[in-house]
This record gives structure tokens, C-alpha cells and sequence, in this order.
């Protein structure tokens, strides 16, 4: 994934905040529905829950998926530690299993990060699973297989960056001007490293440590470095992930550091996977510029609002996207289930993740809080899948959900003296309910500022949220 400085890049990168108010609109019309009018993105508007997985050589030393470059390996000695990645306890239908008992639609594995290493068996480079090591296993082609025999839709996340491949070479001329302004849709210098000549914002290029020839002995542009071959190799190898692997809903692109979309011949890129698979969803980091793709991503934040287009948070359960062994700042199931309910009552998707270690196990941290979600979306499902934002005010003591005439009040704090306060509803109620047990009637009445509930006293026995459902 992309570093700090990368997160406040794309909370302005094409992500426009609805104002005012948003009427309920009713999403369960009578009568068949005519498939040729339904967005291509509508399941993933409706599936609202997905998993990620950041998986590759990386995980052998478990110290991030940034550690080739944050700790200045040497090219030669990470080309080394791939020679031993060979994950016999990877295990696809395990993995997808797990995710669709979490209640996730959808599954986005990382096929190449930034080290370059390719996790299928692609054609065009020998730096890959099945050849570099000998694993002679195609993982993606076990979790294609398992993700169809499951009803999991499956995406693949790609890398733009790579410190391996030797045409991938970042220079001034890639980027924009030092201390320039790109068109002013943000307030702070594209080149966000200083001005200096660095791709990333790395703790070992914060404090300005040099890659030498030992560690990246890549030829330089002038030594023949040529980033219009790099950019046919990638087209080459997005053609295999389309064509090899069944039908693949998601694109995911990360590591875009091309400023000029003519120089990154983004339009070319997405014309050809268009062309190869029309209804792939392809995320906004194709290109640097907003507004490309299908949908926008915000990494490790939620929005305060919602976003007109389409979008999704990615969020680690820790504090780390590929494994790391000594990162034990684990995310509460509460936690979890709270960001998945906010980011839904804001329009949005979690692509939540996972990092298998160097044999490819998922180790029990993760399944234990991924099982506690999905018991949870067993009762209260209705409130997430197919949701939007109700387009009512923020309420302090939980999130609103909206589907069809129906809103569910996502309580994370029961007020002391059971009464909710939900601001700004002032249409008719029909009914109102537990929805865990709908015998439960909530009286409710209307005041000045909205519409005001009277809640049972109860007592929470569980850490999560209690939801209510009103028939509007």
C-alpha cells in the first residue's frame, strides 16, 4: 500500500462531499428487473464488504510490505529471499471460506506489489511464484478456482510501481515540477517527498538515505532505463490477469506515480482491459488525476461525508497490510463492525484485510475477529447489504443506514436515558423495531428537531451496536 502522506492525497483526489440533505429513495420496485439497465456496479454497491490480501515474498521476514525498500535491502539479497517462498500452507478454499463466513462479497488479492514479484504464473518475467522458487503452484489460479466454486467475486491488485523490474525507473520528468501545483485540485505540492528526487515517503527517504548501485542497480534513463517498455510489459501482464484467471470483477491499482496520464498511457490501459473484460471495476489509482476509473478509494480513513461516485476504505485490522509478526495493535471486533456500519451510512464500502504469513497460513488473530463480524452480519445483514447513506444528519450515538423506506439506527452508545433523538426525520413512520427480535415495538413520536424514540430499557450484553429498523 501506499504510505501516510498517500491517504491525504486521496481524500481530494476525485471525492466530491454531498451537501445538505438526500431524499430516501425506494431500491425494491416491483416486478422483474431488467438486466440491461443495472449499473455494471451494482453488486458492488450492494455488496458493501470485501476482503483484501496482501500477500508475497514479503511476508518471510514479517516485517511489512515495504520492507525491501524502507530498509534498503539489496536488490540481489530480496531476489534471494523469493528463491525460498514456497507457501505449502496456502489454502484457497480455506481462505475463501473465511471470507464469505464474514459476510464478504467480494475478495482482493495483491497478484503484484511494489518488490515486483509476480504471485501468478505470468510469461513475461521469470520473477514469479511458480519459476523464481519452484513453487510450481499458481495461487491465483487455486483462489480463481475456489472464488467461482464459492459465488466470491474475485479482484487483483497491481502495483503501477516496481523496484524490480529494471525500465522502472522514477525521474523528475515522471513526475511534476518540484514545488508545483497540478491544476490546483489540491493544496500541496504533487511532488510530496520535498522536492527532492525520491518515489516514496519512507522513513529511509524521509531522513534522505541513498539507494546505491548495491542496493537498486537498475540502469538509470540515460543508461538505458526505458519507461515505455516497462509500460508494455505491465499492459502485457494485465492482458494474462484478464484472460488466464475466469471473469475478475475488480482492478485494483495502487502505486501510480506517473503525473502525466499521456505518459502512463492510462487511457490505453483502460481501454484494454475494458476490451478484455467490459464490466471489470477498475479503482481510481489507474491514474494519478481524479476522476478515473469506477471508483474511489480512501486508504486507512473514512470520510465525514458522503462521496457521489461510487467508493470504498481499505483498512487493516492492525497496523500493517502484509504480515508482520511483531504488529499486535489488533482492532477490536466492535471496532471492525463499527467502521463497517459508518462507512456504510456514508455510501461506501470496506475492503478489509488480511496478510497470510510466508507459508501462506492465515494466522488465528485474523479469523478470530473476521468470524466475530460475519456472526454479527447473521442478525443484522439487512442494515448493511444493499444500503446507502439515509442523507440525515451524523447522529452522535451511532450510524444511520438507509434501503428502499426503510432506516436502521446503528446504536453504538444506548443513551442513559433511552432516548434517541434521530435529527431531520420528520416523514411518517409506519412501524419501528428491534430488528434482532422485530416482536420489540419502539414508540416514538415526532419534536421540532425531528423524530424522537423512546427505547426499552435493556441491557447490551453483547460489545456491539443494537439495531433498530423503521418503516418510513
Amino acid at each position: 500500500m501506499l504510505i501516510t502522506m498517500a491517504l491525504v492525497i486521496n481524500q481530494v483526489r476525485g471525492q466530491k462531499v454531498v451537501p445538505g440533505f438526500a431524499e430516501i429513495s425506494d431500491t425494491t420496485q416491483a416486478g422483474k428487473c431488467d438486466k440491461s439497465k443495472v449499473p455494471k456496479n451494482q453488486w458492488f454497491t450492494d455488496a458493501r464488504f470485501g476482503m483484501f490480501i496482501h500477500w508475497g515474498v514479503y511476508a518471510i521476514p514479517a516485517r511489512g510490505e515495504w520492507v525491501m525498500h524502507s530498509e534498503r535491502m539489496s536488490y540481489n539479497g530480496y531476489e534471494e529471499i523469493a528463491r525460498t517462498f514456497k507457501p505449502t500452507g496456502f489454502d484457497a478454499r480455506k481462505i475463501v471460506s473465511m471470507a464469505k463466513g464474514a459476510g464478504m462479497k467480494y475478495l482482493v488479492i495483491t497478484a503484484k506489489h511494489h518488490d515486483g514479484f509476480c504471485m501468478w504464473d505470468t510469461k513475461l518475467t521469470d520473477y514469479n511464484i511458480t519459476r523464481w522458487g519452484g513453487f510450481n503452484r499458481d495461487p491465483m489460479k487455486e483462489l480463481a478456482s475456489e472464488c467461482l466454486k464459492q459465488g466470491m467475486k474475485l479482484g487483483f491488485y497491481y502495483s503501477v510501481r516496481d523496484w524490480h523490474r529494471p525500465d522502472f525507473v522514477m525521474h523528475y520528468e515522471h513526475l511534476n515540477a518540484p514545488g508545483q501545483y497540478y491544476k490546483g485540485w489540491y493544496s500541496f505540492p504533487v511532488n510530496w517527498t520535498g522536492g527532492e528526487v525520491r518515489d516514496c515517503g519512507c522513513s529511509g527517504c524521509t531522513f534522505n538515505l541513498p539507494l546505491g548501485k548495491e542496493q537498486d542497480p537498475r540502469p538509470t534513463e540515460a543508461e538505458g532505463a526505458d519507461m515505455n517498455r516497462y509500460l508494455d510489459y505491465m499492459k502485457g501482464q494485465l492482458r494474462e490477469l484478464l484472460t488466464n484467471y475466469g471473469p475478475i470483477a475488480v482492478m485494483w491499482f495502487d502505486g501510480q506515480d506517473i503525473v502525466d496520464q499521456q505518459k502512463g498511457r492510462v487511457h490505453e490501459m483502460i481501454d484494454e482491459m475494458r476490451r478484455l473484460q467490459p464490466d471489470v471495476l477498475i479503482n481510481d489509482r489507474i491514474a494519478w488525476q481524479p476522476g478515473f476509473g469506477d471508483y474511489g478509494i480512501f486508504e486507512q480513513n473514512i470520510p465525514g461525508s458522503s462521496i457521489i461516485r461510487p467508493w470504498e476504505t481499505c483498512m487493516t485490522m492492525n497496523n500493517s497490510w502484509g504480515y508482520t509478526k511483531n504488529d499486535t495493535n489488533w482492532k477490536s471486533e466492535k471496532n471492525i463492525v463499527e467502521h463497517l456500519t459508518d462507512i456504510v451510512s456514508k455510501g461506501g464500502n470496506l475492503l478489509l484485510n488480511i496478510g497470510p504469513d510466508g507459508n501462506g497460513v492465515v494466522i488465528n488473530d485474523y479469523k478470530i475477529r473476521l468470524d466475530s463480524v460475519g456472526n454479527w452480519l447473521k442478525i443484522y445483514a439487512e442494515s448493511i447489504y444493499g444500503c446507502q447513506a439515509s442523507g440525515l444528519p451524523q447522529p452522535e450515538w451511532g450510524r444511520i443506514t438507509a434501503k428502499g423506506h426503510r432506516l436502521y439506527l446503528n446504536i453504538f452508545k444506548w443513551p442513559v436515558d433511552n432516548k434517541l433523538l434521530i435529527k431531520g426525520l420528520n416523514k411518517k413512520i409506519n412501524s419501528a423495531n428491534l430488528l434482532a427480535d422485530k416482536k420489540i415495538n419502539i414508540h416514538y413520536k415526532s419534536v421540532s428537531s425531528g423524530t424522537e424514540l423512546n427505547l426499552p430499557a435493556m441491557r447490551i450484553n453483547k460489545p456491539f451496536d443494537k439495531v433498530i429498523v423503521l418503516e418510513l
